[in-house]
């Protein structure tokens, strides 16, 4: 039901919202966002895959797809092998995940068998750096989601370097020119870092409508490698030796057992800003890069072009304002793992009384209100109302009673033709305690 509300919200959105109708106007929503990762298996990659198995229930993996980056490639007989890990990693994983996966069907019956993601695993242009010659089996499931008869988005998640990405668009290219437009409508490319040039040379120059996001190092490092000399002491706990060991490492089953910390800490997830991002926490942040959410923010950089927004003094970090929150949901996650539904937290579900898409007037007051929030666990719920600031454009805005489940109010600014982007924040007395959003956004009339 959720997601046949969310196609009624696109609908609202691509009559109203122009911002948003550049990003989603084009898609008809599906039950799950669709998605492809490219991995060059960097010990990252790997940290990543384990959290990201664990949240194969949001969306439909298309394809779990070795490609080779700047970093990592196996060679050939022109190029050595460098730093190259192999494949059979994410093999070992997916045992792993087959043995969590009956406990985890405990929790949400979505999560995908064991046999259907291996189904989609493909070996892509992983030669050497940037190698986009070869058609590959990898390159060739890509082409053949985004030709299918499904015309919502395809995210297709660059982990590594891009070049299986750019490979699969030249086939496209070359066999179906006719074919171009209806795939840059779909195509959503989400690059960590620029791990080799195939983005720059090829994508952008010769697929231009194509949608292509890009987390820089001061965004995705924020979980990365040095993430010990970016955080705050109050979220640097949530990553330590002590949370580490007690909530992922020991005692949560097999797939938890393969993340490869350091010293018992977490080690580095810098790809996995790509897929948290499109986790349905209620912040919206798929509709649109500028709105944010747990992988991060971004700014117009050119047409169909965005990247991220932080910088060494830009505060608040955009993805770190939620480690907090997606440290504990992965450690709630980890509990599936391995206890009983009864013995396990879950999130909170967040709503908002409305529509969340509103044509409001200068001076109007705007009740907020969460009526209908629940929690699967009967767990007692608290409210927060507050603005996103950055992702608005109005000023700022006092909200009354920003704790009220439904007496919270705010008088629209005289500032026609903003918005004001209202979150609504609900968090459960489990444990570990868990977080749910709504975004509300009021566009005042000219």
């Amino acid at each position: 039901m959720k997601y046949f509300s969310k196609i009624l919200m696109f609908a609202f959105v691509f009559m109203t919202f122009p911002l948003t109708l550049i990003w989603a106007a084009d898609s008809e929503a599906t039950q799950k966002p669709r998605v492809v990762v490219t991995t060059d298996g960097e010990v990252d990659d790997r940290c990543s895959m384990v959290r990201y198995l664990m949240y194969t229930n949001d969306w439909e993996t298309l394809g779990l797809i070795h490609s080779s980056s700047k970093h990592h490639w196996k060679g050939d007989e022109d190029h050595e092998a460098y730093r190259w890990e192999g494949t059979e990693w994410l093999d070992n994983q997916l045992d792993a995940y087959e043995q969590v996966y009956p406990n985890l069907k405990l929790h949400d019956p979505e999560y995908p068998s064991p046999d259907d993601l291996r189904s989609q695993v493909f070996v892509g242009n992983i030669d050497y750096e940037g190698e986009m010659t070869k058609r590959t089996p990898g390159s060739n499931r890509i082409v053949e989601v985004l030709l299918d008869s499904d015309p919502s988005p395809v995210w297709l998640q660059a982990w590594g370097g891009p070049n299986t990405i750019s490979r699969a668009l030249k086939t496209v290219q070359e066999d179906h020119p006719e074919r171009m437009e209806e795939v840059s409508k779909k195509a959503k490319v989400f690059l960590i870092s620029n791990q080799d040039e195939t983005a720059k040379t090829y994508i952008r120059k010769e697929w231009p409508e194509v949608d292509v996001v890009l987390s820089l190092g001061d965004a995705y490092g924020a979980i990365a490698y040095r993430w010990g000399k970016v955080q705050p002491r109050e979220v640097k706990a949530y990553f330590g030796k002590e949370y580490f060991k007690e909530n992922i490492l020991e005692g949560h089953g097999p797939l938890c057992a393969m993340y490869e910390a350091k010293e018992e800490r977490f080690r580095s997830e810098g790809d996995s800003p790509a897929f948290l991002h499109l986790i349905d926490t209620g912040l919206r942040s798929d509709e649109h890069p500028t709105y944010g959410g747990w992988g991060g923010r971004f700014k117009r950089a050119g047409d169909h072009y965005w990247r991220s927004v932080d910088g060494k003094d830009v505060q608040p970090h955009s993805i770190l304002r939620w480690a907090i929150d997606f440290q504990n949901d992965w450690a709630a996650r980890a509990d599936w793992c391995v206890k009983d539904y009864s013995e396990a937290n879950h999130p909170p579900v967040a709503k908002i009384k409305g529509d969340l898409d509103r044509r409001v007037a200068p001076g109007e007051t705007v009740t907020l209100n969460a009526k209908g929030s629940t929690d699967p666990d009967g767990d007692e719920l608290t409210y927060k109302w507050w603005q996103f600031e950055e992702a608005d454009t109005a000023g700022s805005v006092e909200i009354e009673n920003p704790t009220s489940q439904k007496d919270a109010r705010l008088s629209v600014p005289e500032e026609p033709g903003k918005t004001i982007h209202v979150v609504l924040e609900v968090t459960d007395s489990g444990e570990p305690p868990l977080k749910n959003w709504r975004r509300l956004i009021l566009e005042i009339a000219e």
